[in-house]
């Protein structure tokens, strides 16, 4: 009996890869607000698997570096971060080498100060859009991002430098 549930989970695994691929990659964002003196930068590595063409799964790595000029009294000057961000894309529409998706995951990352740091578990909505540029590469690119901060215990909508990211992706 263990061998007829063997044999079917083998099948499955390759008939998956007809109409599916790996893909690896990241996305850097740079965020400079010079009015209050302060900026960062966000790395993300990744790696996932697409599913019929609309449908990818995968995870990112975090990365993250914030500088800024202290409020009076206080001593943080930096912040970093990093964890993980697993995720699901859906593409919606696509026209000829253009894409646009929709991407939803969560972060699960651990910020830290000088003199302090915590978990922080975020869901987000993003929209985003790839351009094809060879049958191996391409050029993925989001703004703008709808989450909650489980720290803040609150929702925000942004638009800004803060939610644009761009990154190259390789497709096997």
């Amino acid at each position: 009996m263990r061998y007829k549930w063997f044999i079917v989970a083998v099948l499955l695994l390759l008939a998956i890869p007809a109409q599916a691929q790996w893909f690896i990659g990241g996305r850097v964002s740079v965020n400079a607000n010079f009015k209050e003196k302060s900026g960062g930068v966000v790395l993300r590595p990744d790696v996932g698997y697409t599913f019929k063409n609309d449908i990818a799964v995968g995870v990112n790595g975090i990365f993250e570096y914030y500088g800024f000029t202290p409020q009076p009294g206080e001593n943080r000057n930096s912040n970093i971060s990093y964890g993980l961000a697993p995720y699901i894309q859906y593409y919606f529409v696509r026209i000829g080498k253009v894409s646009f998706y929709l991407d939803g995951g969560v972060e699960i990352t651990r910020q830290t100060y000088p003199d302090d740091a915590y978990w922080r578990f975020t869901p987000y909505l993003s929209p985003g859009m790839e351009i094809v540029l060879t049958d191996h590469w391409s050029f993925l690119g989001t703004l703008g991002r709808l989450d909650y901060d489980s720290f803040t215990k609150s929702f925000g909508f942004s638009v800004d430098g803060s939610a644009f990211s761009a990154g190259l992706y390789y497709n096997f």
